[in-house]
């Protein structure tokens, strides 16, 4: 008698999650998941959903899974993760009828683990779809008995699905208030962002397509916006023939509101992009009119897709250079500008890169605060005079931002800074830059 088939989406999402939990990159994971398996643009694009859902709410879930089980420690990993998988999809993805959700999963769990551990999945399902309205309300997770309430720190970890020492860092940081409006933004998904090039001949079109959606986008300028994947399909229809071909860019529009915030396109030039990774940044610099742009990175991984998004772009080539940027610069002439976009705890992207938050651990911090303090030590000495350092993180943590520069300027007193800005906690991107330009005096 032939096996029951798993559906494909439901594989690759297990396939990509396993990988990630080992430590992969979850969007390296998935797409060598939809590619291996072939998916067609439905599953993929499921896949994706149950993939990313799933790291968003793993937390909440996992809860949900120790009370439902006797001894939740005799549950090999895997099998539990596709039990927690599966309630997510009950819980979150309202169009898939249950008999589906059921059928994948005791199916899966079957043919891996037995038919002793597929009961204990089909009274999981039983018990998620009698309980649903109890699991998707707040009150469940204040609550360890009947009777008794846990603290606001326990709650915001197993409902808002974070560890409790980011919880700790935020209540610490910001105050619970603010802690808990970030908790509640890094839970749903970020919007998409997109910039337009403005040197590209489809420009004209596709601002008039901006527009004639302006009430369902949120517009930074006719180049920089964010939208919902739904209205971005009905407001771009060609948009993935308008990435191919460079008339556009995904690029998150936090990242572009704090460049446009210190003053990008108007840097004195030379610039020196010291962490330029993919080259987000550096394409921004040349599509918003600087001409004189500098990049390196430690990664040629990442410097081949700088170079390629540059030629995606149709923008000139530039100076691209494997280096650190906390070593003397790999060029002669002194920057007048350095743009640090430095490697820090990502906090801050959570919304849209959630498996950090089950990757990254305190003990990273400290690591990362040594190489910032590093790499704007090199900053200093590498720039001309007159000259101004433009630091940008994407962590939602006092110690990697606020406090380095103050470390700095206490060691640099010939700098001050001009210009700060930071994403307000109430901002409806979901996702949180901080920034500030450092000026030599």
């Amino acid at each position: 008698m032939p096996q029951p088939t798993i559906p494909p989406a439901r594989l690759a999402a297990l396939a990509a999650l396993g990988r990630i939990i080992r430590g992969d990159d979850a969007q390296f994971a998935l797409d060598g998941q939809i590619r291996e398996r072939k998916l067609d643009v439905r599953d993929a694009n499921l896949a994706a959903e149950l993939c990313y859902g799933y790291l968003r709410h793993k937390g909440r879930l996992a809860f949900c899974l120790d009370r439902f089980l006797r001894k939740p420690g005799n549950l090999p990993p895997q099998c539990r993760t596709a039990l927690e998988l599966a309630g997510y999809e009950a819980l979150f993805l309202e169009r898939i009828p249950e008999f589906a959700t059921r059928s994948w999963l005791t199916n899966r769990v079957r043919k891996k683990w037995g038919g002793g551990l597929a009961k204990v999945a089909s009274a999981w399902m039983t018990w998620v779809y009698e309980q649903s309205q109890t699991l998707l309300d707040p009150d469940f997770y204040r609550r360890d008995a009947p009777n008794e309430r846990t603290d606001e720190r326990t709650f915001l970890s197993r409902y808002h699905s974070l560890p409790l020492w980011i919880v700790d860092l935020w209540i610490n940081g910001y105050g619970l208030d603010t802690a808990s409006r970030l908790a509640e933004a890094q839970s749903s998904p970020a919007p998409l962002g997109l910039r337009i090039n403005p040197l590209h001949p489809r420009r004209d079109a596709l601002t008039r397509q901006v527009e004639a959606f302006a009430p369902e986008l949120e517009i930074l300028d006719s180049l920089s916006i964010a939208c919902s994947r739904e209205t971005a399909r009905r407001a771009f229809p060609d948009l993935t023939e308008d990435i191919r071909n460079g008339a556009v860019s995904r690029q998150s529009l936090e990242a572009q509101r704090v460049l446009r915030a210190l003053g990008a396109g108007s840097w004195p030039e030379p610039i020196w992009d010291a962490c330029a990774g993919r080259g987000g940044k550096t394409a921004y610099l040349l599509e918003r009119g600087q001409k004189r742009v500098l990049a390196s990175d430690p990664n040629p991984v990442r410097l081949r897709g700088l170079v390629q998004e540059l030629r995606r772009l149709g923008l000139p080539p530039i100076p691209v250079v494997l280096a650190r940027a906390d070593a003397p610069p790999p060029w002669k002439e002194q920057p007048r500008t350095i743009l640090l976009d430095v490697p820090c705890s990502g906090l801050g992207v959570l919304a849209r890169r959630p498996d950090s938050k089950w990757k990254r651990t305190p003990k990273d911090i400290p690591p990362l605060i040594a190489l910032q303090n590093r790499i704007l030590q090199q900053a200093a000495a590498s720039l001309a005079p007159g000259g101004r350092i433009v630091y940008i993180t994407c962590t939602l943590n006092p110690d990697e931002n606020q406090s380095r520069m103050t470390h700095f300027l206490n060691n640099h007193p010939a700098f001050t800074i001009t210009t700060q800005y930071a994403t307000p906690p109430d901002s409806p991107a979901g996702e949180f830059f901080w920034g500030a330009v450092l000026e030599r005096k």
